[in-house]
Parts: C-alpha cells; sequence; structure tokens
C-alpha cells in the first residue's frame, strides 16, 4: 500500500523509540538481560508521527511500508495508542482501523490541511 490523504512533505516523525517487550517464549535471549546484546528479540517500536492531511472528509491510509516520510520503516502495526488532531477546529477521526502494516480512518469535516498526531505500537 502507499500513503493516501497525507501530504508527505509537511509530516514527520516525533518519536521513534525501540522498547524490549519480552522474548519469543522459544527464546533465550532473555537469559543475557534487556540491555543484553539480544535485546531485540521481541522488541516493539513506539512511534509517533505528525501527519498532514491533504483532504477533509477522506478514506486517509498511513503505511508504514511507504518511505514517503522520512524515518517511517516497519513491516507491521501491533496497535494504535492515539490519533487526534492538533490543529484546527480539533475534529475527531473516525472509522480508524489496522491491517498489517498500515493504519487506516477517515479525516473528519474541516480538517483540510490540518496536522493529526498518531501514536502507534509497530514491529
Amino acid at each position: 500500500m502507499t500513503n493516501v490523504n497525507i501530504t508527505e512533505a509537511d509530516s514527520s516523525v516525533v518519536l521513534d523509540l525501540r522498547m524490549w517487550a519480552g522474548a519469543d517464549p522459544e527464546s533465550t535471549a532473555w537469559l543475557q538481560s534487556p540491555i543484553g546484546s539480544n535485546a531485540a528479540a521481541g522488541a516493539l517500536n513506539l512511534l509517533v508521527v505528525d501527519i498532514k492531511i491533504t483532504s477533509a472528509s477522506a478514506a486517509t491510509t498511513f503505511d508504514l511500508t511507504d518511505t514517503g516520510i522520512a524515518g517511517v520503516d516497519g513491516a507491521e502495526i501491533v496497535s494504535v495508542l492515539g490519533l487526534h488532531n492538533n490543529s484546527g477546529a480539533f475534529e475527531i477521526p473516525a472509522d480508524i482501523r489496522t491491517t498489517g502494516a498500515t493504519v487506516l480512518f477517515t479525516s473528519p469535516s474541516g480538517t483540510n490541511t490540518d496536522i493529526m498526531r498518531l501514536s502507534v505500537l509497530y514491529r
């Protein structure tokens, strides 16, 4: 997929933080401690990204595999932690859902060129 209804050049990563989140039950990586050489086993990333909406009341897709927003790179959305409007009328997006590496939602009316802050866990 690709980013849809997002002005990529005006969107940016606010935070991309790797977090240790345990290990695969079959892995012995935990024996080296969470800060050891195997810290990546079972790790998640916390991503906070500001995305500029192109059109109001439109289907919007944020895709981790699309490199149009510098610094965004991932394979699968685990959970959406938050999606809110940082500008304009502070209207709430609708129909927020995930599928694979994408977050899909409908931008609210009156949000043309507004900045939405999206927070997700991904791997």
